[in-house]
């Protein structure tokens, strides 16, 4: 076996970032229910952030050999240059999910910026944010090795909903008294345009962005989810983003080992 093929093994875990990730964030979620937040609101908001950082730290944790390589963990988060096409993609992809979920906003909600820029860099550097290192960052690289872009999104998705199940029994979060149904297809959904992003951009950092963009967005002007005009535009995103998947599929092989593999 050479030398790149080891380092080929070496990163492609996606069992074992899987387990782990499940293992620490159920239970991260299991002592949070357990501790009583208005007495150790510290300790508390400890397991809260393991929890949401659990992605992240697992990937780092699997790539610890290559983070002090050739600037890996700066190519790793920031990506490599793209054409300024791609960047504009992603910037029409963030406005329209916010101009989505504000013009069909429920009735009387009304925005702070203050409010919504402090939410979005909680959720930045110690929320959903985090995930992405792990789901976009490491888990579909993985699995786009054997399997179709379009494939790895939907098992990525799939398996980060499933992730999410015990945020529905937690006072307090996002998804408490969501249906699962209607949360997984959006979750695949939001999949397949953080997948775009990825293809688009190579940059973690921007699925990091968007994903934290879309939760304060869901926590500050929160949607008319039973507005079929809602649904209609959320699933033209998502169609869209699969467009763009398919369009720089030839990409893919040359990003991933680009990322993976220089050294």
């Amino acid at each position: 076996m050479n030398q790149t093929s080891k380092k080929t093994n070496y990163i492609y875990r996606p069992f074992l970032f899987t387990f782990g990730v499940f293992i620490v964030t159920w239970c991260c979620a299991f002592l949070m229910e357990i501790t009583d937040y208005n007495t150790h609101k510290l300790l508390f908001l400890t397991w809260d952030f393991l929890e949401n950082a659990s992605p992240m730290i697992c990937a780092l944790f699997l790539l610890r050999r290559e983070l002090l390589r050739d600037h890996f963990l700066l190519r790793f988060f920031a990506g490599t240059p793209c054409r300024i096409t791609s960047y504009l993609i992603v910037f029409v992809l963030f406005a329209a999910q916010f101009l989505n979920f504000y013009f069909f906003r429920l009735s009387g909600n009304t925005i702070s910026v203050p409010n919504f820029l402090f939410l979005f860099l909680g959720q930045l550097f110690l929320g959903g944010g985090l995930e992405e290192a792990g789901w976009r960052g490491y888990l579909l690289p993985c699995l786009c090795k054997k399997h179709h872009v379009l494939s790895a999104s939907v098992m990525v998705s799939f398996l980060w909903v499933i992730w999410h199940l015990p945020y529905f029994f937690l006072p307090g979060t996002i998804q408490e008294g969501q249906n699962l149904i209607a949360y997984a297809v959006i979750g695949i959904l939001t999949g397949f345009i953080l997948t775009a992003i990825y293809l688009l951009t190579n940059s973690i950092l921007l699925c990091m962005l968007f994903h934290s963009w879309q939760n304060t967005i869901v926590m500050v002007i929160p949607a008319d989810t039973e507005n079929i005009w809602f649904l209609l535009t959320f699933a033209f995103l998502g169609i869209l983003s699969i467009l763009l998947c398919l369009f720089y599929k030839p990409l893919i092989s040359l990003r991933f080992c680009g990322l993976w593999s220089k050294h």
